[in-house]
């Protein structure tokens, strides 16, 4: 949810503005390059240059199970920075008078609207009896909604801290501790087969899975994961939305001792605990190694773009982080490869006469990231925001 700013008026009263970081907003369209053409651009180059296979263009791509790249952070970052804006948003709201059952109501409209949204990318509106239950927008939901709705009533952020170290703890003792009935002997309970979140899924909604009646890698049953890293990008957002206390200066080392704190955290559950990293459970540890990222990525463009001011180059992300919800919908509707492919024929053909083949990948993912960005640079100067 992105944090509201402006002054409104409202039954003749003043509101307070509400302080925007820019920095949010362009991280967040820095983590949307990746994914509307940015990767394909970058495994492009590697191609081009003859290094197809260097360390570069494997970061874009998903892990096929254990294990971490960067292209396992984009999904993440995303939800974690849901959470870093609701205590602006909040913020707003409260300035507004607004009271919190309706602020509640809100969350749970959001919520079910997200969920909405990933249930028509699932297939639902083909009116077929097996269409897809969960989605990364649904997931994004449930986890920002349960964040969010317990920094509504808890006011202590080291009540919100416990509890996501709880939350984490109880989902380590499932994964690691409960292997799926029928499992052989020595079974491992991190495996696609036989771990405890892909058996409830089974149980509940064996058609409605990503991989029908085996596996949904947004597993309704592995929100504490998504939950936990969004309530830590709540207490970062409660951090920076703090009209006292640490400088900016301060706030950007609490924000990188933060992300180290998470690296140790998560190095010690895989060594000394045997908690597996996978992204597709959200196991303890990926969500501490993504929190570890998010927190390093928020701290260093906090610093540059808030701290230091410098802001002009965040030209190149800021469109799309405003307009997120909207690059996301058109490029999973289609749009935005249509347009591509409507546009910019001529250039990609001109480029691989000219250069090679090699070129092909690396010139579709540049234009199709300069799609998503006009079309989000125009909506932005005509003040247009898509917000749930």
């Amino acid at each position: 949810m992105a944090e509201e700013e402006g002054t409104r008026e409202g039954k003749g009263t003043a509101v307070a503005k509400s302080r925007r970081l820019a920095s949010i907003d362009a991280l967040r369209g820095f983590d949307m390059f990746f994914i509307t053409g940015g990767s394909a651009l970058i495994s492009g180059l590697c191609i081009a240059f003859e290094s197809p296979k260097c360390w570069l263009a494997t970061q874009m791509n998903h892990v096929a199970w254990t294990g971490f790249a960067h292209h396992d952070t984009i999904f993440p970052l995303f939800l974690f920075l849901a959470g870093v804006s609701w205590p602006f948003s909040l913020a707003s709201q409260r300035d507004r008078g607004r009271a919190t059952w309706r602020i509640q109501l809100k969350i749970l409209a959001r919520v079910a609207v997200l969920f909405l949204i990933g249930l028509s990318f699932g297939g639902i509106l083909k009116f077929k009896p097996e269409f897809r239950l969960m989605s990364v927008l649904g997931f994004i939901g449930i986890g920002w909604g349960i964040a969010a709705t317990l920094s509504l009533y808890i006011k202590r952020s080291w009540q919100l801290f416990a509890i996501a170290v709880l939350t984490l703890a109880g989902y380590y003792y499932m994964l690691h501790c409960c292997v799926a009935p029928g499992a052989p002997a020595g079974a491992d309970s991190y495996s696609m087969a036989w771990n405890y979140p892909s058996y409830l899924d089974r149980q509940a909604w064996p058609t409605h899975l990503y991989y029908k009646g085996k596996f949904d890698p947004e597993s309704f049953f592995s929100f504490p994961g998504g939950a936990a890293l969004a309530i830590l990008g709540v207490l970062a957002g409660r951090l920076l939305n703090r009209q006292d206390g640490p400088s900016p200066w301060l706030r950007s080392l609490i924000l990188a001792a933060g992300a180290l704190a998470a690296f140790l955290a998560a190095l010690g559950m895989e060594r000394y605990l045997g908690d597996q990293c996978i992204k597709k459970l959200w196991t303890p540890s990926f969500v501490l190694y993504a929190a570890t990222y998010s927190l390093a990525m928020l701290a260093l463009f906090y610093f540059i773009v808030d701290v230091l001011k410098l802001r002009r180059w965040t030209v190149v992300f800021d469109p799309v982080g405003k307009n997120s919800i909207l690059a996301y919908v058109l490029g999973m509707i289609g749009v935005t490869a249509t347009i591509q492919r409507f546009l910019f024929p001529g250039l990609c053909d001109w480029v691989v006469e000219k250069y090679g083949k090699e070129w092909r990948t690396a010139v579709v993912g540049l234009t199709t990231y300069l799609v998503v960005w006009g079309i989000t640079f125009f909506f932005k100067r005509k003040k247009v925001f898509l917000k749930v």
